[in-house]
């Protein structure tokens, strides 16, 4: 099933496609389908992209053809089945073969953030001759030495703050290699990464904000924004429990692409730490590390213009159409 629009002088298309099983959903916006593709890898999991792009105008439209995937899970591609990151990797996989062969090119350029930094790594190492470049917007690489930053970055926080409350509670935590299981210490997570402005955005989001922003997205039916809502609260215990065990240290050299990080200084979901120890251990001979200086987990929302123009900047690089 397809559907075309034109809105505010772009071209939409919103596609579904059966990839290895399951039916997931697509919405592509251009201003000219001869533009390189850019293949968006959200996050979460179960949180797309789209809504908060659209909601923000962050618009790369005029020199790319942006192609939003909601990842099985989640939005246009709900399922209450488990799923893997070899699942991910592999519906990522198709995704950029149909996409380069409807499109007749023969590389997509892969944008990927926070959860979804992990799944597009993995999938740059492995197929690199079908990518043009690699961004990543708040990498994680060793995901269990990324959370013990961050614990430990909030309680200087606190201390700087004077927060005796929080201290009391973030000091109390036992960071273990299971702390996704630790119901706890996520709910501290959120309260205080949003309250040090190290959350979404440097400015402050909300839950109910990100839900409201959610159920107003456009091009999307009723059931699917409520199913994007329903795929960012769903636990995804497999997957998450695979993701806190992944370190790509491991294979760091082995990627060859052209690789660029962007990464905001207040994050304190994804760290500056983590970020930066995995760029230095990527064996692309072009790579370059961006640090967006007034941006948290979110520099597509903080610092939209200054993305933009590094995202225009890298395929003035590396287009090959």
């Amino acid at each position: 099933m397809k559907h075309y629009y034109e809105q505010e002088g772009k071209r939409i298309i919103k596609l579904y496609l059966k990839m290895n099983g399951v039916r997931q959903g697509v919405i592509i916006e251009t201003s000219s389908f001869d533009h390189p593709i850019l293949l968006v890898v959200h996050g979460g999991p179960g949180f797309p992209l789209y809504p908060f792009f659209r909601a923000h105008r962050v618009d790369l439209t005029e020199r790319y053809t942006v192609v939003f995937w909601d990842q099985r899970g989640t939005g246009m591609s709900y399922t209450k089945q488990q799923m893997t990151m070899e699942d991910l990797i592999q519906d990522t996989f198709s995704l950029i073969q149909y996409l380069c062969h409807h499109y007749h090119q023969k590389q997509v350029f892969l944008m990927c953030h926070s959860f979804g930094t992990l799944i597009g790594a993995l999938v740059a190492q492995r197929y690199p001759k079908w990518i043009a470049a690699y961004i990543g917007i708040g990498q994680l690489a060793n995901v269990y030495y990324n959370e013990q930053v961050v614990l430990k970055k909030l309680i200087q926080h606190a201390e700087k703050a004077h927060h005796q409350r929080a201290l009391d509670a973030l000091k109390k935590v036992e960071l273990d290699r299971y702390f996704n299981q630790n119901h706890y210490y996520e709910k501290l997570r959120e309260r205080y990464t949003n309250r040090y402005r190290g959350g979404f955005s440097i400015r402050g989001y909300s839950i109910f904000k990100m839900f409201q922003t959610m159920m107003v997205t456009p091009n999307y039916t009723w059931l699917e924004r409520i199913n994007i809502v329903r795929g960012s609260l769903s636990p995804f215990e497999h997957l998450t429990t695979e993701m806190v065990e992944t370190n790509l240290m491991t294979i760091a050299q082995e990627i060859q692409v052209p690789f660029y990080l962007l990464q905001g200084v207040y994050d304190l979901q994804t760290t500056y730490e983590d970020s930066y120890a995995m760029f230095e251990c990527v064996g692309s001979r072009v790579k370059h590390y961006y640090v967006l200086q007034h941006s948290a987990h979110a520099p597509f929302i903080d610092e939209r213009d200054k993305v933009i123009q590094i995202m225009n900047y890298i395929v003035d690089c590396n287009a090959t159409l």
